[in-house]
């Protein structure tokens, strides 16, 4: 059926329904989106604010992106590349990333979850649902942020920012043999809208955390396979996307 059909339903209840679910981790697991940020305004900080400061809004626009694809953009786009810099990108890479990798060593164990995200991922572990994390941290960073909060074991893998978002569901859809409409994934971001979209499967903006407001992450998407969750209460109610229609303001 498609995703709409569960509009007013649990949103624990309207999960359980399908045979893949999939987590977000930053903004939906684990509130940490601001800290992100701040990290990365740090590591880029010797650049000066003209720079670093529209760098920073396209951070947010993009949040979920792969690491490299961050500083990928950052050192092609704001900087002007290896001809500007007289830096080939993959020096740039190791010292600047490195450097935010750094600052979230210390800082992002200490993030604290979402409202009601360990209820929610250990109701539906309990029913025996295959549970994801999808996400634009490294793998190993993820890891250890969920093993922190004892939620490690409550998924089936984490995948992470090592490759893009949308090749990370496919990889998630084959382990469990689900097809696409059979699957969901709970994000925050226009990022994962697009990933979902990419892939067929359905998604569920969790609202409360991200950036943006809904009408602008959601600007396009099919109504018939996106719905909204005003957070992770397992006994909260979806609700269609049309509720949140209005200028996208990109």
């Amino acid at each position: 059926m498609p995703l709409s059909d569960h509009v007013g339903e649990r949103l624990e209840q309207a999960l359980a329904a399908h045979r893949l679910v999939v987590f977000d981790l930053d903004g939906v697991v684990v509130d940490s989106n601001e800290l992100k940020v701040e990290c990365m305004r740090e590591a880029l900080a010797e650049f000066g604010t003209e720079l670093v400061d529209p760098y920073i809004h396209e951070f947010r626009r993009t949040f979920g992106r792969t690491r490299r694809e961050h500083f990928l953009s950052f050192h092609r786009y704001h900087l002007g590349g290896e001809e500007a810099m007289g830096e080939r990108f993959e020096t740039f890479y190791q010292r600047y990333a490195g450097g935010y990798a750094e600052l979230l060593a210390e800082r992002y164990p200490k993030a604290p979850l979402c409202p009601d995200a360990d209820v929610l991922v250990r109701s539906l572990s309990a029913r025996g649902l295959p549970l994801y994390v999808a996400t634009g941290t490294l793998t190993a960073e993820a890891e250890r942020v969920l093993d922190g909060h004892g939620l490690a074991g409550e998924f089936r893998a984490v995948l992470g920012g090592d490759e893009p978002k949308a090749r990370r569901l496919s990889t998630a859809l084959a382990a469990v043999g689900a097809a696409p409409g059979e699957a969901v994934l709970l994000g925050d971001s226009r990022q994962d809208l697009l990933a979902a979209q990419t892939v067929g499967m359905g998604f569920v903006l969790v609202n409360g955390h991200g950036f943006f407001p809904p009408a602008q992450v959601l600007d396009g998407a099919d109504p018939r396979s996106s719905l909204v969750a005003a957070g992770l209460d397992p006994n909260g109610s979806l609700t269609g996307i049309e509720a949140y229609e209005g200028p996208a303001g990109r």
